[in-house]
């Protein structure tokens, strides 16, 4: 007799609606209390979110490096240890540095607000002159605004933009899961 099959008769007890609501009613909680305190001192949630992205980057850049090394015959050798090792260069700038990276990260995030106004304005105008095309283009200058916003108030604004960005999304996120917690019955096995 097997044992190591799934029972799906117990999937009812582990995902109860009552667990599943007091699991998200409690995660949500933690979550707008990490996203308050990010607000409150948003420079010291920059700097913990640039050394953390520091730290995946040379990660990365360390597996990429020793992946390279499986190709030290064959031409790729070069094409995966260079990047390799400028990968893990940005993660050790980041940590041991995090004040010039979180510059840089401000810089990546006012270049994907302006891409991001771009594309938007170029497909407002393809959609052009279906209703509601206008909306594209509102949203569009908002991206564009906090792109120049972003730029004009830099290095300063790079001490506490991404503390401010993570803090409202650990927030608006908690709060999701909280009223979605409280809004209804909740049965994920239908």
């Amino acid at each position: 007799m097997r044992t190591d099959h799934f029972d799906f008769d117990n999937t009812r007890d582990i995902f109860s609606p009552a667990k599943l609501r007091s699991g998200m009613t409690w995660g949500g909680i933690f979550l707008i209390l990490l996203g308050v305190a990010a607000l409150v001192v948003p420079t010291v949630s920059s700097l913990v979110v640039g050394v953390i992205v520091g730290w995946l980057l040379a990660a990365s850049g360390a597996v990429t490096m020793l992946g390279a090394f499986s190709l030290r015959r064959t031409g790729l050798f070069l094409w995966e240890m260079v990047p390799g090792v400028l990968i893990f260069a940005a993660g050790l700038m980041l940590i041991l540095d995090p004040q010039q990276g979180l510059i840089a990260l401000t810089l990546l995030i006012a270049l994907v607000f302006f891409l991001s106004g771009a594309a938007q304005i170029s497909f407002s105008l393809w959609l052009r002159p279906a209703p509601g095309w206008g909306w594209g283009i509102l949203s569009a200058v908002v991206s564009l605004a906090f792109a120049g916003f972003i730029l004009f108030a830099l290095p300063e604004a790079s001490a506490v933009l991404i503390g401010v960005l993570v803090g409202f999304d650990m927030l608006s996120t908690g709060l999701a899961l909280v009223m979605i917690a409280r809004s209804g019955p909740i049965d994920p096995l239908g």
